[in-house]
């Protein structure tokens, strides 16, 4: 059976009415890297866990842990003896990681096509239709979930760990930029039409197709992510 333990990692989780360490660290994970990402902490800016602890009314443990997953996300950097700063993000990271990613999701796509189970094609059919769902809704939320989802399923499937948590850094960073400054206008058509073509791929056993059309995805993907990137920079100017 093909390692898809990484198919699944809920951003949230709640544990009757106590918050656990664990959510914890999602919780403030979730709201630095907003924070990051909108420019309300500045490049460089330090980023002291005993004031975050403060700050967010946590301890100091799920703080030091978002700052770790945040440094894997490529959002900080964490200097010894100096504590964790605010990375920069500009035009040719943004790109330079969709390039990364791109090549890695054309590579795990074809490899999908040519290993997936029927049952993991029938699931990820499943989370397409919450995925279709909320993008006729305009539930965005929903939407991203079902995103991750799909994913994740296709990434993790052959257990190539390395390359899902690569492209999990990309990804929260393009997520993060589009929630923050908003998607274009086709962008749920878009994205739906492309996860058909490759469900429709996966089913037919075609590798080059699933290939490039999830090549093109990212590339697509690219695109929106720039024009949220220099509506932001704009928005900050304007400030």
């Amino acid at each position: 059976m093909k390692n898809s333990r990484l198919a699944n990692s809920p951003e949230l989780g709640f544990s009757g009415d106590t918050e656990t360490v664990e959510t914890s660290y999602m919780r403030v994970t979730k709201q630095l890297r907003a924070a990051i990402i909108a420019g309300e902490l500045p490049q460089d800016s330090r980023l002291p866990m005993a004031a975050l602890a403060e700050q967010y009314g946590v301890s100091v443990q799920p703080v030091r842990e978002a700052l770790q997953q945040l440094e894997g996300e490529g959002l900080v950097r964490i200097v010894p003896n100096q504590g964790a700063r605010v990375s920069a993000i500009d035009r040719n990271r943004l790109i330079y990681a969709h390039e990364i990613g791109q090549a890695l999701e054309g590579f795990l796509a074809a490899q999908f096509a040519e290993e997936a189970s029927l049952s993991a094609i029938r699931t990820l059919e499943s989370i397409q239709v919450d995925h279709d769902r909320a993008a006729n809704e305009r539930d965005w939320q929903a939407m991203d979930d079902a995103n991750t989802r799909f994913h994740n399923l296709i990434n993790s499937y052959g257990g190539n760990i390395e390359a899902a948590q690569l492209l999990r850094r990309y990804y929260w960073l393009s997520l993060g930029l589009m929630n923050q400054s908003g998607r274009g206008a086709d962008f749920a058509e878009r994205v739906t039409a492309e996860h058909h073509m490759m469900i429709d791929a996966f089913h037919k056993r075609d590798a080059a197709t699933a290939r490039r059309v999830a090549e093109q995805h990212v590339k697509a993907t690219l695109h929106d992510v720039l024009s949220a990137f220099e509506k932001l920079q704009k928005e900050r100017q304007r400030k």
